[in-house]
């Protein structure tokens, strides 16, 4: 939906129209500065997106604001019983960035191989570092690096904790100097998995 339409380039990415429908789908209907001021990104650029996804048919514009048509909310559910954003954690993360955000993926340990694709796609996205682990027999892996229960267990303990994750669970967290750098990453790497 972003990329081979004609005209300049979109100064926006995939990313951020997933953003735009889970906002949508949870709080809809919303005006578009209410969208653009909730979403922190310019009016222009919420203009464009919503554009491009209503021409899409997933989203409508109405007298009420913007909203998910019939097929935005089909996406939208499958989305969402697939990713969770759990949101910025209060635990002490292996880096020294002020920002984190976390997601989890419902039953895709198995779409993990080593972790690279999702970290790559977080740093692509504006994070600065993000961990990939998987929840498997209720021990947490970092597939390909560690089995972070044995050799970090306070820390996987805390994230087991606060996250909950189920049995075949993913959980991304990204890091970033800046809070909406570690959203997207997070969500990028969570994409690599939906």
């Amino acid at each position: 939906m972003v990329e081979g339409q004609p005209g300049p380039a979109p100064s926006f990415t995939s990313t951020h129209l997933l953003e735009i429908i889970l906002y949508l789908g949870r709080e809809a209907p919303i005006g578009r500065k209410k969208l653009s001021s909730a979403l922190k990104i310019g009016e222009g650029v919420i203009r464009s997106m919503l554009s491009r996804l209503v021409k899409n048919g997933i989203v409508k514009v109405t007298n009420k604001g913007c909203m998910l048509t019939s097929r935005g909310m089909k996406i939208y559910k499958r989305i969402s019983s697939i990713l969770i954003e759990v949101g910025e954690l209060d635990i002490k993360i292996p880096w020294d960035y002020p920002y984190n955000y976390v997601v989890i993926l419902k039953r895709r340990s198995q779409n993990v191989k080593k972790g690279l694709e999702q970290r790559d796609a977080a740093i692509r996205a504006g994070a600065e570092a993000a961990l990939v682990m998987t929840y498997l027999n209720n021990i947490l892996h970092m597939p390909g690096v560690s089995i972070l229960s044995e050799e970090r267990p306070a820390f996987a303990s805390q994230i087991i904790e606060k996250v909950k994750p189920d049995q075949s669970d993913v959980i991304i967290i990204a890091g970033a100097k800046e809070d909406r750098k570690a959203k997207y990453g997070a969500l990028a790497a969570a994409q690599t998995l939906l």
